[in-house]
């Protein structure tokens, strides 16, 4: 099922490519994986000019700390995601020094870019029990822009679902020694739904290999700065 998953990526990016749309900035990707470590899938994440993919946050003894920083070339070499590209995601803001940023009428406008790797939930210690994310999903589009609103000029950018692969499958080397079944799709209403649930993932994602054991969203609504009146 890994080997259709990376052909349909490479068919599609080939097709935006061949025949990119209207004001297009080039093919993006949005998945959610309990782990990911196949070499295959990584390198077409890493490849592609914009991804958010969330795995479950990993714990940190030695053996899954080396896994982990496997993964963490691919933060080099893809751009990532811009968070303003989702609808779901409004008026958020990049946490600073682990709290909130305070905003007023002349703070600079800031654009969240989630790094291509993102986890989400709490990290195991001891024999805790913890939710994992067990979701096996892929979500290809392209992110598209215009320069004006109904308040006039303005950079708007947004991203527009075309291809989603459902699976039993994770993104796992070991996978592909196994029975798994696996389906691209393309209806509208799947394509909505599972842009809001990714969208949702990334709502509450943190780095890659977080300091903090439970969830800490890196993802926050700034806090306003109070204006004297005389």
């Amino acid at each position: 099922m890994l080997a259709g998953l990376v052909s349909g990526i490479d068919d599609f990016r080939a097709e935006v490519e061949r025949k990119p749309g209207f004001r297009t900035l080039g093919p993006a990707m949005l998945g959610a994986f309990m782990w990911l470590d196949d070499p295959v899938l990584v390198e077409r994440i890493a490849g592609f000019s914009h991804a958010g993919v969330v795995i479950t946050k990993q714990p940190r003894d030695r053996w899954q700390q080396a896994r982990v920083d496997k993964l963490k070339p691919v933060l080099d070499r893809c751009p990532g995601f811009p968070a303003t590209a989702l609808p779901q995601l409004p008026d958020l803001v990049l946490r600073e020094d682990r709290k909130a940023p305070v905003i007023g009428p002349s703070s600079p406008v800031r654009t969240p870019w989630l790094p291509a790797l993102r986890t989400v939930g709490y990290r195991k210690t001891g024999n805790r029990l913890i939710p994992i994310l067990h979701a096996k999903m892929l979500l290809l589009g392209e992110l598209w822009w215009h320069d004006e609103d109904e308040f006039g000029i303005a950079d708007i950018t947004g991203f527009r679902p075309k291809r989603l692969w459902l699976g039993s499958v994770n993104g796992t080397a070991s996978s592909r020694a196994n029975l798994e079944s696996g389906i691209w799709m393309a209806e509208p209403t799947l394509l909505r739904e599972a842009t809001r649930f990714i969208a949702g993932l990334l709502r509450h994602s943190e780095d890659l290999d977080p300091d903090a054991h439970d969830l800490q969203p890196d993802l926050v609504e700034p806090r306003l700065r109070r204006c004297g009146v005389r």
